[in-house]
């Protein structure tokens, strides 16, 4: 499992570094960063599950939970996306949308640490609530995209991204709602083997991205 995401984290890590050049002055010149995070979490999740030197617990029936972790990552990975799409978009009312979708996630973990164990249990209601503003951000991006001649095209690399991220975050909460909430039919549809593909197609659609992406064509 851990050689399966590695892969796809560090292509795309080694080619965002690449071709830095093309965004080092976008938004998406902290892109780097949170793959490089996310795969170190990865790691890290995969020890303190395998090994029990890297838990965070003393109780044996505790030391191969690794959630706290993914709770912790979930805030800086929304935290980042809000920040690039509220700097991307240039329509004030969009602006303002996805500040009160980022304040709204924000009130959604505060109140789900009082009826959840964020180190125990993932803040699943959260994270969907989430997934909902990233989408609304990417759609509201899409539709400024749309309505400047030339700008919505293939080698805008925010396309790619935007691609990635939609596809990611409509997949999520279907994911995790059914993983603690419905067992049985996320065991019986794979639905994690599942996740795998979605995030393969997300980290490609991001490689594509890097590749044939231009500046002049970055909105």
């Amino acid at each position: 499992m851990l050689s399966f995401y590695f892969i796809f984290y560090l292509a795309t890590l080694v080619v965002s570094l690449v071709t830095f050049k093309k965004f080092v002055d976008t938004p998406l010149r902290f892109f780097p960063l949170l793959v490089a995070y996310t795969l170190f979490n990865e790691i890290l999740g995969y020890f303190i599950i395998n090994f029990e030197e890297f838990s965070f617990f003393d109780e044996p029936e505790y030391q191969w939970h690794n959630v706290v972790i993914y709770n912790l990552y979930q805030l800086i990975f929304f935290g980042y996306l809000f920040w690039l799409y509220h700097e991307v978009v240039k329509t004030k009312i969009y602006r303002l949308a996805i500040v009160t979708g980022a304040v709204v996630t924000g009130l959604a973990y505060l109140i789900s640490i009082f009826f959840q164990d964020p180190l125990h249990s993932s803040l699943y209601y959260a994270d969907c609530i989430g997934c909902v503003v990233v989408i609304i951000a990417i759609f509201l991006h899409l539709k400024e995209l749309s309505k400047t001649k030339g700008r919505v095209n293939r080698y805008n690399l925010m396309v790619w991204i935007n691609s990635g991220m939609l596809l990611f975050h409509t997949y999520f909460p279907y994911y995790i709602l059914n993983g603690y909430l419905n067992v049985e039919f996320y065991l019986d549809y794979h639905l994690r083997q599942v996740l795998w593909i979605v995030v393969s197609i997300m980290y490609c659609l991001f490689i594509i991205g890097f590749l044939i992406s231009r500046r002049n064509a970055f909105h």
